[in-house]
């Protein structure tokens, strides 16, 4: 008996594995986020694209990180990026607003953008999110990139491989990982919003 149930689970197993060889990350709806356990410091630590010039802009980056916050307007999230370009730091803010009926941000100034996070357990790191963006235009210019972010600046090599390999298998191949050589810049102050 004890053979035969093995034998059954063994090959459901396998079958599934054979149906669905690349599983999706866990969605993380916005209509239901909790959006204060996401908010603090996070770095960027790699990007994938369907096509290099998704991910071109990433290229010259090395250690950056952000700063996720809740804007004064309800339903508003403020990001605050330190950017490190050569010897250069750039801070950039981004808004995105969260709509109850939607399971995207919308990105301020963006109409045609759409951003998806995704649950960092995909890649069995609890301090981990991915954010997917697209961009929804002419159809040969879609965008489609998918980012990794940790609550740590060094992030396991063996996580960000596989971030790389589970991408790939899910056909978004092109692939960056920030140097991170140089010192992060210190976070300036942006006019609240």
């Amino acid at each position: 008996m004890f053979v035969e149930v093995s034998s059954f689970v063994t090959y459901v197993y396998w079958l599934f594995q054979s149906l669905f060889p690349c599983t999706p990350p866990q969605l993380l709806p916005t209509s239901h986020l909790n959006t204060q356990q996401y908010l603090g410091t996070w770095y960027f630590v790699a990007a994938v694209g369907g096509r290099q010039s998704d991910i071109g802009a990433f290229t010259p980056m090395d250690s950056t990180v952000f700063d996720l916050q809740e804007a004064k307007k309800t339903s508003t999230l403020r990001l605050t990026g330190a950017i490190r370009v050569g010897d250069v730091c750039v801070t950039r803010v981004w808004t995105y607003h969260l709509h109850p009926e939607k399971d995207y941000l919308e990105v301020e100034g963006r109409p045609n953008r759409r951003t998806v996070l995704w649950s960092g357990q995909w890649l069995s790191c609890s301090d981990c999110i991915l954010l997917q963006e697209t961009d929804r235009g002419e159809v040969q210019d879609e965008m489609n990139r998918v980012m990794l972010y940790a609550r740590n600046g060094s992030l396991s090599t063996d996580i960000v491989k596989d971030f790389q390999a589970k991408m790939s298998c899910l056909g978004i191949k092109e692939f960056l990982s920030l140097p991170q050589k140089r010192e992060y810049c210190p976070m300036d102050g942006a006019p609240a919003v």
